[in-house]
């Protein structure tokens, strides 16, 4: 009886040492795919943005984020194909840069890097800059013609409490330590083999790896080499572990992408510790060591079962909401579609404007709120699949029951969500943008569904309509915005983009006192592509620092060449359209002085919209105050279309209101309209700032408009936008 209670304990041991293998490659794994899915991103922003002609000035904003967003990554640089540290999160030494080629810890990983077109580990090191045990990671970057221009170097730190490397996931009596191809070790917990710097800095040691070895071909009859064949098996040997012999099962896998084992180890003592109170009753009483015996077997299996489940779930659910995670309906999705005869729905939710919560209020008020939010969803949908995709991003899956059952649900959870939350004294409002696809209309391949379904919730984020069903218009808009972007990226150098202005004019005397500079595209194959569709996706991919320059250059020098021309113009000001991107990018305010001494007679307006005091309106203000400190006044652009309030505005240096053009075409026929209209008229004379309104196309806005008190005009009544040459004939006449 012994004998067969410790064939089930060690059994049970193993199946829980393979178990916890399987479950640490795997999540070692994905954490490494995502770096390199993360350095692949990165590459292609530093491509986007000329990072790496001027590496310095271009890529320390971007440094930062990455570090900021990413707390596991230990730091980030850039070097050359020739092994120079270009440019790193830390100081480097002009006179002694770092030559990641000629250093024994960096030489063979960066070696690799260069010939390799995945992400590359490197052996860990300690690295003295940021005082820390790191596991490198390298990454070429290609040009277009497929040569390498540089290499993305980082690291993972150790024992980060977010990372992976940490065994908090594994019960207290199992360790797990990597070692890679070459026999060095990856990773080990601390203390684990002595000293750190000997751990890492030599290989296995060879009497190690060899009773190792003779364990594996006495047990399984299989040579080391063979367990890098079977990569997705795990297997499992009984013998040394360290500096003592028959101590431990160790359990070994291969990672064929990184290349490297992974191991978990369970000591022996700790599975004999389970036969000791039976052995105990033993040899009191045969009858007493039944009754132990049996309560020790149901014991053992429950706590074997309850291990397995926490480990389970620990793997396939959310920590914070305890909602399954994207795992677990990978996991499931098979068997539940089966169960709906494969007719579903998948519901996409993305919370609105989360990201200034936790910024506001911090992470620990976020995190009460989504899990409030958890419990919503589980209330709203109750015969659904509740799943919390990451961050503030919820996936459920729905039997088909019909288009209006599903979007009653959605609208009565929405109904549900904006209910206050009560945290710590505040009440939060919470909202919603929901994106459904259907299966099998939409397709039946998860990924299909969830990527149909999240263009959808953007379309309704987009649109302001709080539901939104996949159509396929979506999918052929998002391919030709793809067209777009691909187009817009060699816009300037075609010398497609050009500017045309739109006069304004002072609403009492009629007379010409500015121009707006707006912009326009004309591309040999699209035709001329309407700003509201370029522009968007310039800021979306960072190109509309670049447009913007091109703008604000161009608007300066043309302006520049007319007034010369024409000194009865040199009054006009200048009013020039400044995204946030661009306003928020670290080398504008050099860029508009440089201008602004380059061009000292053009009275220069900056444009801003109300969404800048959506990032930081702290920031804003400082950066706006920079600009009016050089003599340049501010504009607030379609103001009563964003979030601006009394309070906010009147701590802002703004020169100028611009009423958008969309109130000012129902001013006569809609009253809301009309009555919103002079409010902001009578709060410009309150705060003693001219009003400007846009779109004015008619005598009779004109003229209701100066009736309310309107200081400035712009729209087609007057004129519509023209070319520089267009212009100057406007003027003259």
């Amino acid at each position: 009886m012994v004998y067969f209670i410790w064939l089930s304990i060690l059994t049970n041991a193993k199946n829980e040492l393979i178990y916890a293998n399987k479950t640490m490659s795997s999540s070692i794994h994905f954490m490494l795919q995502k770096h390199q899915s993360l350095l692949s991103i990165i590459a292609g922003q530093l491509i986007a943005q000329g990072a790496l002609e001027n590496p310095t000035a271009a890529s320390e904003e971007l440094i930062k984020d990455i570090l900021s967003n990413n707390p596991d990554l230990a730091g980030f640089g850039l070097a050359k194909p020739s092994g120079d540290l270009m440019v790193a999160n830390f100081e480097i030494d002009p006179n002694n840069r770092l030559n990641l080629l000629t250093r024994p810890e960096t030489i063979t990983s960066f070696s690799k890097a260069l010939q390799s077109d995945r992400m590359v580990l490197g052996r860990t090191y300690y690295m003295t800059n940021l005082m820390q045990w790191v596991i490198p990671l390298r990454y070429r970057i290609l040009d277009d013609n497929g040569n390498i221009i540089a290499v993305m170097t980082s690291g993972l730190k150790m024992w980060s409490s977010q990372s992976l490397w940490s065994t908090y996931q594994l019960p207290d009596h199992i360790r797990f330590f990597i070692i890679r191809k070459d026999l060095y070790r990856q990773y080990v917990p601390k203390t684990f083999f002595g000293s750190l710097e000997d751990t890492y800095s030599n290989p296995t040691p060879e009497s190690w790896m060899m009773d190792f070895k003779e364990n594996l071909y006495d047990q399984l009859g299989i040579e080391l080499n063979s367990i890098r064949n079977a990569p997705s098996k795990v297997f499992i040997v009984k013998g040394a572990h360290g500096n003592q012999r028959d101590s431990a099962l160790t359990a070994i896998s291969y990672d064929p992408t990184f290349n490297q084992y992974i191991f978990t180890v369970s000591p022996i003592q700790i599975l004999l510790h389970k036969l000791y109170q039976p052995l105990v009753w033993l040899s009191l009483i045969l009858v007493l060591f039944n009754i132990v015996l049996f309560i020790v077997l149901r014991s053992n299996t429950r706590l074997q079962k309850e291990a397995r489940h926490n480990l389970k779930f620990q793997a396939t659910h959310d920590q914070l909401t305890d909602l399954p995670n994207r795992r677990y309906l990978l996991n499931e999705f098979s068997q539940w579609a089966a169960r709906c005869n494969n007719q579903f729905y998948v519901i996409y939710i993305d919370l609105d404007n989360f990201k200034n919560c936790n910024d506001l209020h911090g992470h620990s008020i976020g995190d009460q709120i989504l899990q409030e939010v958890a419990s919503r969803i589980a209330i709203s949908f109750t015969d659904c699949l509740q799943i919390r995709q990451g961050g503030d991003e919820f996936i459920i899956l729905c039997p088909d029951k019909g288009n209006q059952y599903t979007l009653n649900l959605c609208n009565n959870f929405l109904l549900q969500l904006i209910k206050p939350i009560l945290i710590s004294g505040l009440d939060f409002s919470v909202k919603a943008s929901i994106g459904i696809s259907h299966a099998p209309e939409h397709g039946s391949n998860i990924d299909d569904l969830l990527r149909k379904a999240d263009m959808a919730m953007y379309e309704a984020k987009r649109s302001g309509n709080t539901t939104f069903i996949y159509s396929d218009h979506l999918e052929k808009r998002q391919k030709h915005n793809v067209i777009i972007e691909k187009e817009l990226s060699l816009a300037l150098e075609k010398n497609e983009l050009f500017l045309v202005y739109q006069p304004q004019v002072d609403a009492n005397t009629q007379k010409i006192i500015g121009v707006e500079a707006l912009l326009r595209w004309e591309n040999e194959n699209l035709g001329l592509i309407p700003p509201d569709i370029f522009i968007p996706i310039a800021e979306s991919t960072g190109l509309i620092i670049n447009i913007g320059d091109f703008v604000l250059e161009t608007a300066m020098h043309e302006m520049s060449m007319l007034t010369k021309a024409n000194t009865l113009l040199q009054s006009l000001r200048l009013s020039v359209n400044i995204s946030v991107h661009q306003l928020l990018n670290i080398d504008f305010i050099n860029k508009v002085s440089w201008l602004h001494k380059k061009y000292p007679d053009i009275a220069l307006i900056i444009e801003v919209t109300e969404s800048l005091f959506i990032e930081d309106i702290n920031a804003a203000k400082l950066i706006l105050e920079k600009i009016q400190a050089i003599g340049i006044d501010i504009s607030l652009d379609d103001f009563g279309t964003g979030y601006s309030s009394l309070s906010v505005l009147n701590k802002l240096p703004i020169n100028e209101l611009k009423i958008d053009k969309s109130f000012v075409q129902h001013a006569l026929s809609n009253e809301s309209d009309k009555n919103l209209i002079q409010s902001i008229i009578s709060l410009g004379k309150s705060l003693n700032i001219p009003v400007l309104s846009e779109g004015v196309e008619s005598k009779e806005q004109a003229d209701l408009l100066l009736g309310f008190g309107c200081d400035l005009f712009q729209g087609y009544y007057f004129s519509k936008p023209l070319k520089k040459e267009a212009l100057e004939k406007y003027l003259n006449q």
